[in-house]
């Protein structure tokens, strides 16, 4: 029987790289993101169309590629203190999360049981929340085709968008743990002040620990302490409450500040288990709890709920980086729309609270190609303009 059930699961995983890559591949050939190609084959070969894979089989492989998008992007930076203390990084990031979620909120109450399944405010609020979050990964992928990462405005939309996450999952946290009780509160607490703490002695004093890994010569020795710190704080800020992309992101930071993170063999080859591997997966995965008739009976609910968090997110993103004197304040705010892992994270958390059924995976699906969409024209938009 474990025999069987191993067969079984490799063979899923064989069918739906295989699959993914080829149809990513495609996808990127008539200029879509392959991330929604990869979403497209787990949608195919899931329950929803073909019936080979069930989403169970692989769900503990897409945990560890959505851990891998957000430790790439820590990656790319060497001081969190850095990211916080940038006020205007700080700025534009908590604008856009409070300044949408207001508007969503507002919004919600006022009209959205009229589009939406739900008329009671506890997930309006999660959904504004939710949605007012932006993402990370795509953006970063796109801007680093562009080779404007490591410009002001990759560094800029980079920080606010990390900023941003981070203020929304902590918001998450704080609404999940207010209903708790006194001392479910306090455990709670304190395990955060806990995971702050290790966070900044590691923080501090990784370059004495990286002497000792340096002495480690094999690659693989390596590459095995940087994936036990990654899971390690994935893990740890999944039992805090917080996500386990959050702490992918902080193992990220961690691991840029030591000497054999600077190598590009490191680099390369963590690309290439992410890319490679991993991430294609996640996204698949993700394919595979969608169900066609799902999306098409819950598109007006995604296309109001996709309208509403473009349009604040796009206004208060423009504005706030023309206040800064930005170059390109277009590119950085359409930067911000993209809709992904992170809203998944507080809509999977609003599932386990019994906020939402799975029907919300369903609303949800569209606004990762209607968002990646609007980022794309509206690049190709503002490349042709300043020609």
């Amino acid at each position: 029987m474990a025999g069987g059930l191993a067969a079984g699961t490799m063979f899923d995983l064989g069918l739906l790289l295989f699959a993914s890559f080829i149809i990513g591949e495609i996808f990127e050939r008539i200029g879509i993101e392959s991330i929604i190609g990869y979403i497209v084959t787990g949608l195919i070969l899931g329950p929803s169309v073909l019936q080979v894979i069930e989403p169970g089989t692989v769900k503990g492989f897409a945990t560890i590629g959505a851990s891998l998008v957000l430790f790439q992007a820590g990656l790319r930076e060497e001081n969190v203190l850095e990211i916080f203390r940038h006020k205007q990084g700080l700025q534009l990031g908590i604008g856009v999360l409070s300044g949408s979620f207001i508007f969503i909120l507002g919004m919600l109450v006022l009209f959205g049981s009229q589009f939406l399944p739900y008329d009671s405010f506890t997930p309006f609020l999660y959904l504004a929340l939710g949605y007012a979050i932006v993402d990370i990964g795509v953006p970063s992928k796109i801007m680093l085709s562009k080779g404007l990462l490591r410009s002001d405005t990759g560094k800029y939309t980079v920080k606010a968008s990390v900023i941003n996450v981070t203020a929304g999952l902590l918001a998450v946290t704080a609404l999940v743990i207010s209903n708790s009780t006194f001392e479910t509160l306090l455990i709670k607490l304190g395990g955060i002040l806990a995971f702050a703490v290790a966070f900044y002695i590691l923080h501090e004093f990784i370059h004495k620990i990286d002497d000792y890994i340096i002495m480690m010569e094999e690659a693989e020795a390596q590459f095995a302490i940087t994936f036990a710190l990654l899971l390690g704080l994935s893990y740890a800020t999944e039992v805090i409450g917080l996500s386990t992309v959050l702490g992918a992101f902080f193992a990220g930071i961690l691991v840029s500040r030591s000497e054999f993170s600077d190598s590009r063999a490191f680099q390369e080859k963590i690309q290439a288990i992410g890319l490679g591997l991993f991430i294609p997966i996640f996204f698949a995965w993700f394919g595979l709890t969608l169900s066609i008739n799902g999306i098409i009976n819950n598109i007006q609910a995604a296309t109001f709920l996709f309208v509403l968090s473009t349009v604040s997110k796009l206004a208060i993103g423009y504005t706030v980086s023309k206040i800064h004197d930005m170059d390109r304040p277009v590119m950085i705010a359409s930067s911000l729309l993209s809709l992904d892992i992170e809203t998944l994270v507080v809509l999977l958390i609003g599932i386990d609270m019994g906020v939402f059924g799975n029907e919300i995976l369903q609303i949800f699906a569209p606004s990762v190609l209607l968002t990646t969409t609007t980022i794309v024209v509206l690049y190709a938009v503002i490349d042709r303009i300043s020609e």
